[in-house]
């Protein structure tokens, strides 16, 4: 099972099948793809490789075990993964990679759909390097990249085709991208989870987003840009996992 029998992920099942999927058997049938496609195993095996290398602390944090693995759970990553099969997006774009467990379980679905893209944006913390003050925003937590991987490495390499990476931060880099592409499908902020930032996202974003396209956000309780947002938007979120949520436009 990638969801346990906890009432919360009870909850987020249906409330997601009943606001946005609509057909009951969507989520048993995500979760079977998944099993078939082996990205569990694979995740898992790279996790442990994760933490065969990365110990110790980065700048005062330490490593969020859960976080920067995406070893406490999936259940996010089979939401996420339903939501684009039934979306069926020709673009998607998302910023804040790390290590590429969310980024895989995307990416896996763009594969099952038998079509779309995936451009993400990111800002990666390499494990032991240093960085100057202010690369990183100051509320930033642990996850970090390990010492001679690049960030998404998680990701399998047969997934890897339909993937597009830049490297920076999402206030330099995601205007251009978003102009470059035009009118996307599906949209997750995953990045700095600032309250301006997260404010700068979510507007550029929504206005690249076509009409039926989904905003999704990680960490929306960081602050209350995501709520304020949806608010003035006319929109109620749907939750998808404990921090993590969604619009539909």
């Amino acid at each position: 099972m990638l969801t346990s029998e906890k009432p919360l992920d009870k909850r987020l099942d249906r409330e997601l099948t009943g606001r946005y999927l609509g057909d009951p058997e969507a989520l048993v049938r995500a979760e079977q793809e998944i099993q078939a496609s082996g990205l569990i195993e694979h995740l898992e095996t790279q996790a442990a490789r994760f933490w065969s290398t990365v110990h110790g602390e980065t700048r005062g944090h330490r490593y969020n075990t859960g976080r920067a693995t995406g070893r406490d759970g999936y259940g996010e990553g089979l939401r996420l993964y339903a939501v684009l099969r039934k979306l069926q997006p020709a673009l998607a774009v998302e910023t804040g990679v790390c290590n590429g467990v969310s980024t895989a379980f995307l990416l896996l679905a763009l594969a099952a759909n038998g079509a779309g893209e995936l451009h993400s944006v990111d800002l990666p913390e390499i494990a032991g390097e240093d960085y100057e003050p202010g690369t990183f925003w100051d509320g930033k937590g642990g996850a970090v990249v390990p010492a001679g991987e690049e960030p998404g490495w998680m990701v399998p390499a047969d997934l890897r085709d339909r993937w597009h990476l830049v490297l920076g931060r999402s206030q330099d880099e995601l205007p251009p991208l978003l102009d470059r592409l035009g009118t996307i499908g599906f949209f997750m902020h995953d990045s700095e989870h600032s309250e301006s930032c997260m404010r700068f996202e979510f507007g550029g974003a929504w206005r690249a987003l076509r009409d039926g396209g989904v905003l999704a956000a990680d960490d929306v309780t960081a602050n209350d840009a995501f709520a304020r947002f949806a608010a003035t938007q006319d929109r109620r979120p749907i939750e998808i996992g404990p921090k993590l949520a969604l619009i539909v436009k």
